[in-house]
């Protein structure tokens, strides 16, 4: 467990206000939806999205109404840095042309699973400059020993990707895959790996530099939150981080944490912001990560604020279980008249 460090002594602020920041690709009704939920529970947030320049239709076309808003869409390529960029893009419009306190990172499969205005009056009250799940990367493999996933992550993020490139080819695949698993034990000198996403092959190879800034290195998941003073830190880190982490393999997954934990400025909680499905479901169910309507106990008793995969093709229950039960937990607290948006009325 990563300790809590530093401290912020930020007076109270009555105009502290929460951006939501989604990453979306696809099915941009769940978007809208989304969007929708989450400011009929946030009476003064704001939601700002990133859809990806190749997807056929934005949400809202293009043109949100209020307290909505979108940036420039590049186009996103699963496990490079094309995904920090846009999340940059996101954290960099909400920092400079909003009036927010406090920058959720979100993806558009995400569904809030606590009430959020009681939510982000506990992160105001906390003083917290972030919820940022993360481990340290220590390790290193050796040759001939089965690697760690700590020994993973350190070519991930210490050595320099570059494509193999493309292949219709069986044979060539079957290779590929072959190779993948012998560099598992050749690390040291070098990794495969596939982005079966995008159908292509990756290399990496270690470099001779080490590190900028004699930093260590951290993982964890992409979805964090972090304070205005912790946004600050990320914009403005010195540019050879930047320059380091753009050529590793998925850095979204590093790249925030790394310069969160090495800032200890910051006071930051080591706690997940969304709850995923436990790994092991992936040998018992196909689309392992898109939630059913038999997760919603674990859900609703993970602790997290926010739960995702949600998919109204393969489950169109769960969500409207989930809010059914994050309304009836707060019956207590007077609910905002709900947010209008226009074909954004559910799931669907």
């Amino acid at each position: 467990m990563i300790e809590e460090s530093g401290s912020n002594k930020a007076d109270h602020d009555p105009r502290w206000r929460v951006a939501y920041l989604v990453l979306s690709h696809q099915q941009p009704e769940q978007v809208e939806a989304l969007a929708a939920r989450i400011l009929s529970l946030s009476p003064d947030g704001d939601v700002v999205v990133h859809h990806d320049a190749a997807a056929d239709r934005e949400p809202w076309d293009g043109d949100p109404p209020a307290r909505l808003h979108r940036v420039d869409p590049l186009e996103v390529a699963w496990g490079d840095w094309s995904i920090v960029e846009a999340s940059l893009r996101l954290l960099t419009y909400a920092a400079e042309r909003l009036d927010s306190q406090w920058f959720v990172l979100l993806s558009g499969a995400d569904r809030p699973i606590v009430d959020l205005a009681p939510w982000e009056a506990n992160m105001q009250a906390s003083h917290l400059d972030g919820i940022v799940a993360a481990r340290p990367i220590s390790t290193r493999a050796a040759v001939g020993h089965r690697p760690t996933g700590d020994d993973l992550n350190f070519a991930r993020y210490t050595y320099r990707w570059r494509p193999l490139g493309s292949t219709s080819s069986e044979i060539v695949n079957r290779f590929l895959a072959t190779t993948t698993k012998v560099s598992r034990y050749l690390q040291p000198l070098f990794a495969i790996e596939r982005a079966g996403r995008r159908g292509r092959w990756f290399v990496g190879l270690p470099r001779r530099q080490a590190f900028p800034l004699g930093w260590t290195l951290y993982t964890g998941p992409q979805w964090l939150a972090v304070s205005r003073k912790a946004a600050d830190v990320i914009l403005r880190t010195d540019a050879t981080v930047f320059d380091w982490f753009r050529p590793t393999w998925i850095p979204d997954q590093a790249f925030f944490h790394t310069i969160l934990y090495n800032n200890p400025g910051l006071t930051l909680r080591n706690e997940r912001l969304t709850f995923v499905v436990p790994q092991h479901y992936a040998a018992l169910r196909p689309d392992w990560m898109v939630l059913r309507s038999d997760d919603l106990d674990d859900i609703m008793g993970s602790g997290a604020a926010f739960a995702r995969k949600f998919d109204p093709t393969i489950d169109a229950d769960i969500s409207r279980l989930v809010d059914a039960a994050v309304d009836d937990r707060h019956t207590a607290r007077p609910q905002p008249a709900p947010y209008a948006v226009p074909g954004a009325d559910g799931l669907v």
